[in-house]
């Protein structure tokens, strides 16, 4: 009971969100909203995923500046993360076995999380290899420490949550500096990527 309960909440959350998206985004945009609300409202985009959450970070940045927006979807980012782990530990095992059972090579990464939770976590959240849902599902049904968890995402989010903010601001009004971001933040992504390789085949 206490499952169906949660999945039906879950359902009618969604498909409000679903509905009211662009209603949702267009008062996002004005910039009225008290900042207390906004974090609300993204925690609710991380929960219910109806647009891609960067366009989310984009707006933040353009409203807030790159910093402060930034700083708020990274907040709300690790808070949904943590409770998206909490409900699928305590209601959505089976659903979160079945969403699972899409991918390919799970076995390895189990293996590394098992052994090397944090940085496997940390990893995963810089460079995406596998859907970020993914993570928090398989995270929770692998009894990860929450600490560990929370911590180790909270880090791993922080680069695109920068990167994202400092789009949204300079998007359309300074070219150089969003070709300097994204620049950085390839080469970042590079370097990164190499140290992931060299530390997984260390394990």
């Amino acid at each position: 009971m206490r499952t169906f309960v949660a999945i039906f909440g879950y359902a009618v959350s969604a498909i409000l969100c679903f509905i009211y998206r662009d209603e949702i985004i267009d008062w996002l945009r004005s910039g009225d909203a008290p900042l207390v609300l906004i974090f609300l409202i993204a925690v609710g985009f991380i929960l219910f995923p109806v647009i891609p959450f960067k366009i989310v970070i984009g707006i933040f940045g353009y409203i807030y500046g790159p910093l402060l927006g930034a700083f708020i979807s990274w907040l709300a980012a690790s808070v949904g993360t943590v409770i998206v782990y909490l409900f699928v530990q305590f209601f959505f095992q089976k659903q979160a076995r079945a969403y699972l059972s899409k991918f390919s090579r799970l076995e390895k990464l189990q293996q590394k999380m098992e052994r090397h939770p944090f940085w496997t976590i940390v990893f995963a959240r810089i460079i995406p290899v596998l859907p970020q849902a993914a993570v928090n599902v398989y995270s929770a049904l692998l009894s990860i420490r929450l600490p560990t968890y929370a911590a180790a995402s909270a880090i791993g989010k922080i680069p695109a949550m920068l990167v994202y903010a400092y789009i949204g601001q300079y998007l359309f009004s300074d070219t150089l500096r969003l070709l300097t971001v994204i620049g950085i933040y390839a080469a970042f992504l590079l370097v990164t990527y190499l140290i992931y390789r060299r530390y997984f085949s260390a394990l």
